[in-house]
């Protein structure tokens, strides 16, 4: 249940993010259309395994025998308490990103560099909030298939998407963008930042 009240929210959450996004560029938000190439097949092919797991996670009540992870039930209650602070930080990345949200590669004409809020620590917290809540739906689910595929599906669109945006960000904010990245981490906060 846990579960499924997280992931409604951070659905809530995106969704939310993006409507607004929309209103404020007059854009559609089409994330396959601002999607890096080959990115679209691997989100489909992990994306079936996730959601086919996830319903027979969600009504059997408990793991396929081959898919569980023996772990203490105390392992499972603490990667539930976790998930309420992983997902303050996804909705923290998400509201400090705001209505610059693309939901997929690109900028908006009228684009920001955002250096506020959880952009202030690291340059991609919204992929860190999203690895972080699937390693905890590996931990909460018990169930590996579940989980690594939670996982690696997010981790291949953050690995996939990253350069791209990156590139992006520096072609458009030149100057102000490398003051940026040389005082914030990747996916950390930079050691000494001061």
């Amino acid at each position: 249940m846990a579960f499924v009240i997280a992931f409604l929210y951070a659905v809530t959450v995106a969704a939310l993010t993006a409507r607004r996004a929309t209103r404020q560029h007059g854009e559609p938000l089409n994330q396959l259309g601002y999607e890096v190439r080959g990115l679209v097949a691997v989100r489909a092919g992990l994306g079936l395994v996730f959601y086919g797991m996830l319903g027979v996670w969600l009504f059997r009540a408990e793991s396929p025998h081959w898919a569980r992870i023996p772990e203490p039930p105390l392992l499972r209650w603490g990667a539930v308490g976790l998930l309420v602070p992983a997902l303050a930080f996804f909705t923290w990345s998400f509201r400090s990103l705001g209505s610059n949200y693309r939901g997929g590669v690109g900028l908006y004409a009228g684009h920001e560099l955002v250096t506020r809020g959880a952009y202030r620590w690291v340059r991609h917290p919204i992929y860190v909030a999203f690895v972080a809540v699937m390693f905890l739906v590996l931990l909460v689910s018990a169930n590996w298939v579940l989980g690594m595929a939670g996982l690696t599906l997010v981790a291949s669109i953050a690995a996939a998407r990253i350069p791209t945006e990156e590139r992006e960000l520096r072609e458009r904010f030149d100057t102000a963008w490398e003051k940026y990245s040389a005082r914030t981490g990747l996916l950390l906060p930079r050691a000494g930042r001061g």
